[in-house]
């Protein structure tokens, strides 16, 4: 995740209100930088959904980097982390980085694109999208 100002407890309650709404939407975990839970909307564990999406945020940041991924780190070399999908099972994820913290969504199987296209609407709304790298 970007280097930024934590995000407020305020800011993140409105983001995950917001992303609720969305169709196909079943949880939503929005934490800090340290893996904090700063809003969480229908997540029975906050504290380990925000830990989890910190850790998986923070790998995928540094994977273009510090990453070899056995020779492919190059390919990836000056590109960011803007969105993940994790899939399997009876939920999938969707994460997204947001200025001063991280997004974390759970959602029916299928819907992960849908979902996507009406998050960075409510990102650029609240003002937390990161910047652009340099």
């Amino acid at each position: 995740m970007q280097p930024a100002e934590p995000m407020s407890r305020e800011l993140a309650s409105r983001i995950a209100s917001a992303v609720r709404n969305l169709e196909g939407v079943r949880s939503v975990v929005v934490c800090g930088p340290e893996g904090q839970p700063l809003a969480a909307v229908n997540e029975p564990d906050p504290a380990r959904a925000a830990a989890l999406a910190s850790f998986l945020a923070l790998r995928a940041e540094a994977l273009p980097t510090d990453g070899d991924l056995r020779g492919m780190g190059k390919q990836l070399a000056g590109s960011r982390f803007l969105q993940a999908a994790i899939s399997g099972g009876p939920v999938e994820a969707t994460l997204l980085p947001l200025q001063g913290a991280c997004l974390c969504i759970t959602h029916a199987p299928g819907r992960a694109q849908a979902i996507a296209a009406g998050l960075q609407p409510i990102a650029r709304r609240f003002g937390a999208t990161p910047p652009a790298r340099s």
